[in-house]
């Protein structure tokens, strides 16, 4: 039942639950992490015991919103019987169930309850209580007035996770999705304290050198097409082992195009260690790129879309490029 910032249902799903279990997506991202760790805060505050597992670990630069490292690694030996015995879950930032990776067949397997707050387009009929709001721009964005609504007890973590989900998720309110109801409860985030500037820093101004390395050699071998309004960068498993860089200090660079005039709609090719290859589709804001994600088996946000394509890097250029070229034509 999907319900559209009706906050009593999740109430109504939690009451009388001792154990609730918060997880998010794969790869997770600064909307997920401070959705799930502003969450977790707030459970606590009403008297629950939250445990927080994920399919992969927190990216370095979101660490200090889980500064004493309670989000677990899913690992099936250890959680299998943890997920088997909790009261109810709540997922947070996804409506698909492929993207909770294994977590999702747990779940499913245990016949867990299961809630889910989101702003994307529902993939999946998840969980007996959904709540989608897809006007706001971060899951966090949602959680402020699910807190504002309950009264809740705004600690220095919540405020600061909240601020950290809107800021990322906005691309620090440049994005489409910025509303402004945003830049509101940014407001009254910075009102009651929220570390802002220290936020930014552990975000965006705490690169690797091997990230910016890497940052350097895709804008070296960035593409154009379609009169510079499409530009695309390949990155290889190969030009990883040469920089030395991670492929989470990846994250964002699927927006570097769009800092380039003219250019409307911007790909990122990212191969796989299993040889296949994920792209990213990001728009200005003109051109909708979910559709095309779709025709590759992906989706996402209307500006902002993603796919994994079972082929090789060269294949997958040739084809997305050639059907970008269309939105053009």
């Amino acid at each position: 039942m999907v319900h559209h910032g009706n906050w009593q249902v999740i109430r109504d799903f939690l009451a009388g639950k001792a154990t609730v279990l918060v997880a998010t997506h794969v790869h997770p991202d600064g909307d997920a992490i401070g959705s799930q760790m502003a969450l977790a805060h707030y459970l606590r505050q009403s008297g629950m015991r939250v445990i927080l597992i994920n399919r992969d670990p927190t990216p370095p630069y979101f660490k200090f919103l889980d500064p004493a490292e309670e989000i677990l690694i899913y690992d099936e030996k250890i959680h299998n019987p943890v997920i088997a015995e909790v009261d109810g879950c709540i997922v947070v930032d996804v409506s698909d169930w492929e993207r909770l990776g294994g977590i999702g067949a747990r779940l499913r397997q245990y016949q867990v309850p299961l809630a889910c707050i989101d702003h994307h387009i529902p993939g999946d009929d998840m969980g007996e209580v959904h709540v989608c709001m897809q006007e706001a721009s971060s899951t966090g964005e949602m959680l402020y007035d699910f807190f504002i609504d309950c009264g809740a007890r705004w600690t220095q973590e919540m405020v600061d996770a909240v601020y950290a989900c809107i800021m990322t998720d906005t691309g620090s309110f440049r994005f489409t999705n910025t509303t402004a109801k945003t830049h509101l409860v940014a407001a009254d985030l910075l009102q009651r304290g929220a570390q802002y500037r220290a936020i930014y820093e552990q975000v965006y101004e705490s690169n690797s050198r091997q990230r910016t390395l890497l940052k350097a050699r895709l804008l070296e071998n960035m593409q154009f097409a379609c009169d510079d309004r499409i530009a695309y960068f390949v990155l290889s498993q190969k030009l990883l082992q040469e920089t030395g860089a991670e492929l989470w200090e990846t994250e964002g660079f699927s927006e570097l195009p769009r800092h380039i005039a003219r250019v409307e709609v911007s790909l990122m090719f990212t191969e796989t260690k299993a040889g296949r290859t994920k792209v990213s589709f990001r728009s200005k804001g003109r051109v909708a790129i979910n559709g095309m994600a779709a025709l590759f088996g992906g989706g996402g946000h209307k500006f902002a879309s993603g796919a994994t394509l079972a082929m090789d890097l060269d294949q997958a250029v040739e084809m997305v490029v050639r059907e970008a070229r269309k939105l053009f034509s």
